[in-house]
């Protein structure tokens, strides 16, 4: 009997580790796509909080939530930008783009050994600034090949200007990654760290 209650919440404990990430990864992504407001393709936003929550998101939990990533990034493209519910294979490259941009970013700061976001309790900003424009740059450079193709399909489609396109989505990336970044580090982690300092992320 005692085997199986250990048993019993031992099954819930791993469970409870791998829903936890996912449920604050999905949602986080949700809420800062709705705060961000409407989305202009192939134009770009002034600011993309979305990437700055996704690579936070891949900052605290590691690349496990890339499924929950994919999956708000769809949800909130069909709450909030009226996409379709269906996903085509031009928005699955596009999401699946969206995601691999801020992963590739992280993956080639620990390459070049510049991932230490946290040093002795500070926040290493040079880090984190590094982290944004890597990001930025992924996924404005990512964007603009896929959208310039899909664009080339279409006939009845303009043509992307690849100078406008480049600009404002990079301003775009890279402002919304420096806010929710920025925000992280200087509101979120103290507040963790002041309410529950054993849980404060040391990446």
């Amino acid at each position: 009997m005692t085997l199986n209650v250990e048993k019993s919440e031992s099954t819930y404990h791993n469970l409870k580790i791998f829903l936890q990430p996912q449920i604050v990864t999905f949602f986080a992504i949700i809420f800062a796509t709705f705060i961000n407001g409407p989305s202009y393709p192939y134009i770009g936003n002034l600011i993309w909080l979305p990437l700055g929550a996704m690579s936070l998101c891949f900052l605290l939990f590691d690349y496990k939530v890339v499924l929950a990533a994919l999956l708000a990034t769809h949800f909130a493209d069909v709450w909030f930008h009226s996409a379709p519910m269906m996903m085509t294979q031009d928005t699955i490259v596009q999401h699946i783009a969206a995601v691999i941009a801020p992963i590739i970013a992280i993956a080639s700061m620990k390459f070049f050994k510049l991932s230490n976001f946290f040093d002795g309790g500070k926040v290493v900003f040079q880090h984190l600034l590094f982290l944004a424009i890597l990001t930025a740059l992924f996924n404005t450079i990512s964007s603009f090949f896929i959208n310039s193709y899909i664009a080339s399909k279409d006939a009845a489609m303009e043509q992307i200007n690849a100078t406008v396109f480049i600009k404002n989505y990079l301003i775009g990336d890279l402002l919304g990654c420096l806010v929710v970044l920025f925000f992280a580090a200087l509101v979120i982690v103290p507040a963790i760290k002041y309410f529950s300092p054993k849980s404060v992320p040391m990446v």
